[in-house]
Parts: C-alpha cells; structure tokens; sequence
C-alpha cells in the first residue's frame, strides 16, 4: 500500500477545525476509539488524531466560528498547484506557507465552493 503523504492527488490528512476542541476531541474519542496526542508545534500545542497506530489527523487549537473538516491532499508543488487552481477559476483562502517539520500548505476554495487543503510534506529527517 502506498504512503498518502509521499502520493500525489492522494488525502493524506484531516483536520477539525471548531470553536470547541476539547469536545470535539472527547466525543471522537468516544465515538470512534481515537487516540489523540498533544505535540508542541511553534507557538501552539497541535492534537493529532490516531487511528490504532496510523496519526490520520488532527484538532488545530486555533477557534472557527464554523466548525467544518479540512481535507488535505498530498500535491508534489503546493505553489505550482496553487497557481494552477487560480487559472482553473479557485480562489485561495490560505496563500502557500511553510510549517517547520511538517511542509508546505495552502487552502483554496474550489469553483463549487470546496475548501480543501494541499500539501507536500517535507522529507523525514536523517537521524
């Protein structure tokens, strides 16, 4: 089986984005037997979301007024990819950005009013 974070076109990952973290966590812990782990990240502290062995996603500590899921799919140029959904008629609400130790990202909305995320993932270091 072939690693969602090394595929292009590939969801590789699923964030909740809401105004109440804690109880969404608790609820998909309960509901579905998700494990979750809090890890520093800069200037914030990031849950992920694992199924069994598998980290699957994660609970952003930043607050929406609208909760909603964000999808993201492993692309092989986020900024190239971007500039290509602009030609296709989408409009970006989040421009390209780097996070350190994870990769680079951006969030459009798509002609039909899709949001979705696109990633490339930084390599695993060395160690």
């Amino acid at each position: 089986m072939s690693n969602p974070m090394q595929t292009h076109g590939a969801f590789s990952w699923m964030e909740l984005h809401s105004g109440d973290g804690s109880k969404a966590k608790a609820f998909y812990t309960d509901l579905l037997g998700w494990g979750t782990e809090e890890i520093e990240m800069p200037g914030m502290t990031y849950t992920v979301i694992a199924n069994g062995d598998e980290k699957i996603g994660g609970f952003p500590p930043e607050q929406s007024d609208t909760s909603r899921w964000l999808p993201y799919v492993t692309v092989d140029d986020v900024d190239a990819r971007i500039e290509k959904a602009k030609s296709l008629g989408a409009t970006i609400a989040s421009e390209p950005m780097s996070v350190p130790g994870v990769g680079r990202m951006a969030t459009l909305v798509d002609p039909v009013g899709g949001v979705i995320a696109l990633i490339t993932y930084e390599a695993p270091s060395a160690e």
